[in-house]
């Protein structure tokens, strides 16, 4: 399988803005009345929607010649909730435990969860008890759809992308997904147009036309995308609304970005920096965990004393918060997040041998 050091670098940064994001609602609450960042930061809550790009984008790249084989889509979904829901066990148990004995910690102010369908992840009309989690029941229903998918040919995904966004874009021409069952809320949202624009980016990035784009035309790509695509995005405030415009120019503008890079990247015309990439493999423990660590920290500013009037207090607690989440994200990931999935992946080769046809795919 084919590793895009850019596709990690994404992820990196997108981790990184949603926690700078949610570092804002701490500061607010924890700094006595004055803070130091800017009301911006609300823009990075949108690396939730970039996650989903790529997340398109490598679905694509994992299930490349996979198709029509019964074992393969085992694989693949074995492969994706391993992924999912180990990792995200160990932080559900440690907010579970923080509930039991505090329950006033615990997403007091959103009225409380449903345990079991938090455990599960399943859509339901509360909040779940990791808050953040709430972009975990998109990825299932992403990936449960793409398993559908591999039932077809290969050769026929651009034409039943294309039908999945026609429906969406259908319906929420038309109609609200607000009004329906949790279920259908997550099944009829327009989230699902960033994943699909994600994968058709990937087809793109496959497709034997890639390699006849000019790299000028590939860095005005670029430069468009983090220009006046960022600015577009900015301007109309898309990342306050769930509507179809956020979801289909904040889609765009992001699978344009993932593709210019990946291209450079192949042409051997960028380096992703190390931090980045190793900060995106460890996104998922960031992204599960920051909340967690964002709350520790906070408290021990509230415990050690906040000076209203000056910002010496507030510079040295964020900049702590982020090396916090950090340093916690590499702890989690090395320690817990990388040894499960090598060990499920080992589990997945053995468990899911490709047929007999002298086909060999890489652990995904």
């Amino acid at each position: 399988m084919e590793r895009l050091y850019s596709l990690q670098g994404l992820r990196g940064m997108a981790v990184l803005g949603v926690v700078l994001f949610h570092m804002a609602a701490v500061e607010h609450k924890y700094s006595g009345g004055d803070t130091l960042l800017p009301g911006w930061v609300d823009f990075f809550q949108l690396g939730v929607d970039l996650f989903f790009v790529i997340s398109g984008f490598v679905m694509v790249i994992v299930t490349r010649g996979r198709f029509q084989d019964r074992v393969q889509a085992q694989r693949f979904l074995f492969n994706r909730l391993s992924r999912i829901y180990p990792n995200y066990w160990l932080y559900f148990f440690i907010t579970l435990a923080i509930y039991l004995v505090q329950p006033m910690l615990v997403n007091s102010s959103h009225g409380g969860s449903n345990l079991w369908l938090s455990f599960l992840l399943l859509p339901n009309d509360r909040v779940l008890l990791v808050m953040v989690a709430w972009s975990l029941v998109f990825e299932l229903w992403f990936y449960l759809v793409f398993t559908l998918l591999l039932g077809f040919r290969e050769r026929g995904l651009p034409l039943l992308l294309l039908a999945w966004a026609m429906v969406l874009l259908g319906f929420n021409l038309l109609d609200s997904w607000r009004d329906y069952s949790s279920a259908l809320k997550i099944v009829l949202h327009p989230y699902g147009l960033e994943f699909i624009v994600g994968s058709a980016a990937a087809l793109l990035f496959y497709s034997r036309h890639s390699a006849k784009v000019p790299d000028a035309v590939l860095w005005l790509v670029l430069v468009m995308a983090l220009g006046p695509g960022f600015a577009l995005i900015g301007h109309y405030e898309l990342f306050s609304t769930e509507g179809l415009p956020r979801m289909v120019l904040v889609g765009l503008v992001f699978a344009a970005l993932t593709l210019s890079l990946a291209l450079l990247e192949r042409r051997q015309l960028i380096h992703c920096p190390r931090f980045l990439v190793f900060t995106g493999d460890m996104s998922y423990t960031i992204y599960l965990s920051h909340l967690l660590v964002l709350g520790v920290v906070g408290r021990a500013w509230q415990i050690i004393g906040n000076w209203p009037t000056h910002l010496e207090d507030n510079l040295l607690f964020l900049v702590l918060m982020m090396i916090a989440v950090w340093c916690y994200g590499w702890v989690g990931y090395s320690f817990f997040e990388k040894p499960v999935l090598d060990r499920a992946s080992r589990y997945g080769q053995r468990r899911f041998r490709p047929a007999a046809s002298g086909k060999h795919y890489d652990a995904v």
